[in-house]
């Protein structure tokens, strides 16, 4: 974007190149368009900036001057338009986006790229808070302090009035297991198929809809062998990539777990998927999660298909 007219270009592009052809080649234009332009700068200026000749094009001393001042008119021109444009940008809310390998920020990134292209007068940072979220379980004393937003499934129990949560959709249960497992070339699994292996699950009181499939578990399997897990990280999911563990988990998060096949499990139980942010959310946070509720659709197309 230039604050002065392209003719303007166009004729110091001349003045440098001293040619009308050359000066097309650099401005990836055709040489009848820079006749043109320099032809009329000429007639609106009121005066000849360019001797012709058929070895090319030499500036007049009236021209020498306009092409002098010219040049200091595009820098002062250009130095003004970057220091508006940092103003304008020093002046937006800035939001910080938490995530990790266990906290993914993945509809998250594409609203902030959609968000700038839009305009939307939002800053955002992703600080490095991978130590911090390196575990799914009580994060809330980094939500308005180290991060505004993270994406997660809701354990609907254990957060309950310890912050907010924006639901994007309904994400269905699967199981994850590793590579050589003998239940990973199947194209989903019941609980029963569960039944010989050790059964990787949050502990009771973290989810409601976890709780419910614990019991149905227990109803088909009476004697199965269940791994508590206190909470969700790394280590975790390494006990299903050395041993035959069964780890509960969702499709969307596949690529928390690369080494490891995801399959969908068929029971009714899903788990709400979204964004968890502070009880006392900034006009930033409300602002962005206004917008996602306008772009929602668009959002998690990709996401829920």
């Amino acid at each position: 974007m230039a604050m002065y007219v392209q003719q303007l270009e166009t004729f110091i592009r001349v003045a440098e190149e001293g040619s009308f052809g050359w000066a097309a080649n650099t401005l990836f234009i055709s040489t009848p368009a820079v006749v043109q332009q320099i032809s009329l700068f000429e007639e609106h200026c009121g005066v000849t900036l360019f001797k012709r000749s058929n070895r090319g094009v030499q500036l007049t001393p009236t021209g020498q001057a306009l092409y002098e001042d010219g040049k200091k008119i595009i820098a002062l021109s250009n130095q003004a338009l970057a220091r508006a444009q940092q103003i304008e940008e020093d002046s937006k809310e800035t939001l910080q986006i938490g995530t990790s390998p266990i906290f993914r920020a993945r509809v998250l990134i594409d609203t902030m790229t959609m968000a700038r292209e839009d305009g939307l007068p939002l800053k955002f940072e992703i600080p490095n808070l991978v130590a911090e979220l390196s575990q799914m379980n009580n994060n809330f004393d980094l939500l308005g302090q180290k991060c505004d937003l993270l994406e997660a499934i809701y354990c609907d129990i254990a957060w309950q009035g310890q912050c907010q949560f924006y639901e994007l959709f309904q994400t269905p249960l699967g199981v994850a297991v590793n590579h050589h497992h003998p239940l990973a070339g199947q194209t989903s699994v019941t609980i029963k198929d569960l039944a010989p292996y050790t059964i990787t699950l949050s502990i009771p009181g973290v989810a409601s809809q976890l709780d419910a499939l614990r019991t149905d578990i227990l109803r088909e399997i009476p004697h199965a062998t269940i791994h508590d897990a206190e909470t969700i990280g790394q280590d975790t999911i390494a006990l299903s990539e050395v041993q035959p563990y069964i780890f509960i988990t969702q499709k969307i998060f596949q690529d928390n777990h690369p080494n490891l096949v995801t399959i969908p499990l068929e029971t009714p139980y899903t788990l709400p998927y979204g964004l968890i942010y502070s009880n006392t959310p900034s006009q930033p946070v409300r602002d962005l999660l206004a917008y996602i509720d306008d772009h929602r659709e668009a959002l998690i197309k990709k996401w829920v298909s």
